[in-house]
């Protein structure tokens, strides 16, 4: 509950094995993510959302304490590189040949 907003949500999850499975709602959208675990290194998520839209996640490990994250859906494309306490993401509309709606970020967790 958001008491600045006055909005309320729910988040369900439960597990079995390698599988997970997310349900999350509002009053104004619900979406549900199935997540499965394909290896040591492999995760594919796909989400779909109350409005239609569907994404798949592909999370894959790339080393001891690094992940890189593609999202695609909703004519986007997300990227994002987690390495200890480095993130850097991108992210890319896709229209035609044009990347002029893409952003870059990088961050990095500071710990005192």
């Amino acid at each position: 509950y958001d008491v600045a907003s006055g909005d309320a949500s729910v988040t369900v999850g439960w597990a079995s094995g390698d599988t997970e499975v997310e349900l999350v709602a509002s009053a104004d959208s619900q979406s549900v993510t199935v997540s499965q675990q394909l290896d040591d290194e492999n995760k594919v998520s796909p989400t779909i959302t109350s409005d239609g839209d569907i994404s798949v996640a592909w999370e894959r490990a790339v080393g001891d304490d690094s992940t890189l994250t593609a999202t695609f859906g909703s004519g986007n494309v997300d990227l994002e590189w987690e390495d200890g306490a480095w993130t850097a993401n991108i992210g890319v509309e896709l229209d035609g040949t044009s990347i002029e709606g893409t952003t870059v970020g990088i961050k990095r967790d500071v710990t005192f």
